[in-house]
């Protein structure tokens, strides 16, 4: 699926997951998501995930998740009583809830807010998946997001607001996200979809939040497997726009991913 942008003067689109481009109408920029392989005359940049793959048995993905884990999931279920929810059509009100959710987490954790403009094309060209958990009292707990199609789902967004001083909440908060996850996963499993995105993968050592995130990840199973960012200059209007870019990246000492990754 070809997803387009317009930035300016520029047409900017986006293909994930090897799917074929066969045709591009119009598109300067092209990025290329989490391919297998980089594309020859890009620039490209090695990404890592995890992987969960759908096609086991339910059994087995049960038993992937650590024990510490599957108690957790149940006492979210039976004790907590939370609720999980999502959506076959998403409308306005639905990017509404959950851009306004998650922009009140992104002011927390000192994110960016959320690109709607990107989020609605997404939504427009039929590949955005969004769940939510609720508490009993029908607060919002935690919400996801996925770009999802015929064979992959990769979480995009995961949201959820911390009470530092309510430890009991954050408690509640911890079972609410596993068992949103295995919600989510039963729930692709039974929609045929082969496997599950974790969005990502901390490949360093010195960051200790992202390293609780891979530790979190890991009690689900799967593995860690490596694809491509790339990115690159269909017209020569694109290619020009991707030199002026990379020169700017360079003088400003970003990274190279903050250029693959550039939010058009």
């Amino acid at each position: 699926m070809l997803i387009i942008t317009k930035k300016f003067i520029f047409s900017v689109g986006e293909v994930w997951f090897d799917e074929e481009t066969r045709e591009l109408p119009n598109v300067d920029v092209l990025h290329y998501r989490q391919w297998m392989h980089p594309i020859q005359g890009g620039q490209s940049d090695e990404f890592y995930t995890r992987l969960i793959d759908l096609t086991k048995s339910h059994d087995e993905l049960w038993e992937s998740i650590s024990s510490n884990d599957r108690y957790k999931i149940r006492r979210a279920e039976q004790k907590d009583q939370v609720i999980y929810e999502y959506w076959e059509t998403i409308d306005s009100n639905i990017i509404d809830d959950f851009s306004d959710f998650y922009d009140l987490f992104a002011f927390q954790k000192g994110l960016n807010r959320i690109n709607k403009t990107q989020l609605q094309n997404r939504v427009n060209a039929g590949v955005i998946d969004i769940s939510r958990i609720k508490s009993k009292d029908g607060s919002s707990l935690v919400w996801h997001v996925y770009y999802r199609n015929k064979n992959r789902v990769r979480l995009l967004h995961s949201a959820s607001l911390k009470k530092n001083n309510d430890t009991s909440y954050q408690s509640i908060l911890g079972r609410a996200n596993r068992y949103h996850h295995w919600q989510d996963i039963l729930r692709f499993k039974n929609l045929g979809i082969c496997s599950y995105d974790f969005g990502g993968w901390y490949t360093g050592n010195t960051d200790q939040e992202k390293l609780g995130i891979n530790e979190f990840k890991e009690k689900f199973g799967g593995e860690v497997v490596k694809n491509f960012n790339c990115v690159n200059g269909i017209t020569l209007k694109g290619k020009l726009y991707l030199y002026i870019l990379k020169i700017y990246f360079r003088l400003s000492q970003f990274p190279k991913s903050h250029f693959l990754n550039f939010k058009f």
